[in-house]
């Protein structure tokens, strides 16, 4: 019984940082910071991600991962708040 209740405290904190994080560009670019600001969201590495993004977009023809890259840049906001978290 008490097992099962901090189990539900820890799952609603997790839910509750969770809703309050927000996913940015990084100002830690090497392009436009969309693979950097995917890593910081999730606090993974950002050398891991730009290589797994680049070997799938070349497994893909490159034309996909170019056209949603682009998409991500335009769509994510850049990250003005200075919280940026180098990894």
């Amino acid at each position: 019984m008490i097992f099962c209740t901090f189990a539900t405290v820890q799952r609603i904190k997790q839910n509750k940082d969770m809703t309050s994080r927000r996913l940015y560009r990084s100002k830690d670019q090497m392009v436009a910071g969309v693979c950097a600001g995917i890593a910081e969201y999730f606090g993974w590495d950002k050398g891991v991600v730009r290589l797994v993004y680049l070997i799938l977009s070349v497994f893909s023809v490159a034309f996909p991962g170019i056209l949603v890259y682009i998409v991500l840049w335009i769509v994510m906001p850049e990250d003005k708040t200075g919280n940026t978290i180098y990894l």
